[in-house]
């Protein structure tokens, strides 16, 4: 980069946000520093990921828009009901934020795993909400009750309240969402995604950080790889409105997001139209 597009370039300065850009935290001036970082540890942090974000950001400035819109959306979709669907629904936002920030700057296997951590959160969220047993959800909260994606996937699957979203899914795209894996078949679609995911985050053969890195010492940019977080991005939030569509079957979506159910990025994207079109408040007489 020459001297005179770096100048004119809003990326190569930083700064700190003023107390009142935060909605929560202290309102009072930064104390002095009282032990700031030496330059060549900074360096060593910071370099490399400095520069794949640079690299990112000049080649996938639409890519980057559409995660950054969606979780803002996302945010906006939690609403103001204390129920259990917005707790994990804020857990899962900060996930996404993480994915958006890790795949910005080159970690993209630690990307997907905030993906799985944030479709686990969902579907369990909706779990709880669709059972409507607080004591439960709150032995969950405080870490006494576990509740693993498997487990909740089958119980999801044989809950009455699941069954229209199944039948109408079956009957028109010949796919489910819980559906549990059989011999040569890997599943509905949250278990197949799961699988994909925690390929990731187990850094499973063909999923490792130095594969996504292309055999390097990483950070470093790697088109593919980033388009690969993008498209699990986009099928993980998409699901997630799906499974928020679940446990309040009077949630409309946004329109923000309405466009990511059409994009060839997203492998079950029909499911996801459809989920949207079965009027589930009539079945479940909400």
């Amino acid at each position: 980069m020459n001297k005179k597009n770096r100048l004119n370039d809003f990326r190569t300065t930083r700064s700190k946000l003023p107390p009142e850009s935060f909605a929560l935290g202290p309102k009072e001036p930064d104390p002095t520093p009282r032990d700031l970082i030496k330059k060549e540890t900074w360096k060593s942090i910071i370099s490399l990921p400095d520069d794949v974000s640079l690299r990112t950001s000049e080649n996938h400035g639409v890519e980057l828009r559409v995660m950054d819109e969606l979780w803002a959306s996302w945010i906006e979709s939690v609403g103001e009901d204390q129920d259990a669907i917005s707790y994990t629904m804020l857990d899962a936002s900060d996930e996404f934020q993480a994915c958006l920030f890790n795949s910005l700057c080159g970690f993209y296997r630690v990307a997907a795993s905030c993906l799985r951590s944030a479709l686990e959160l969902n579907t369990i969220g909706a779990y709880f909400q669709l059972v409507s047993n607080p004591s439960k959800f709150l032995e969950w909260k405080e870490g006494k009750l576990p509740m693993y994606f498997g487990k909740v996937c089958d119980l999801l699957l044989r809950h009455f309240k699941t069954n229209p979203i199944h039948n109408s899914l079956e009957s028109q795209t010949a796919f489910s969402i819980f559906e549990q894996k059989s011999p040569g078949d890997s599943g509905g679609w949250a278990r197949r995604l799961y699988s994909e995911l925690s390929a990731f985050a187990h850094s499973r053969p063909q999923h490792s950080s130095v594969v996504m890195w292309d055999g390097s010492n990483g950070p470093i940019y790697v088109p593919s790889s980033f388009e690969t977080i993008y498209a699990h991005y986009l099928d993980t939030m998409s699901l997630g409105y799906v499974l928020v569509k679940l446990a309040r079957p009077t949630f409309k979506l946004p329109k923000a997001v309405k466009h990511i159910f059409q994009s060839s990025k997203i492998l079950r994207g029909k499911v996801a139209i459809y989920s949207f079109q079965i009027p589930l408040e009539k079945f479940l007489r909400v």
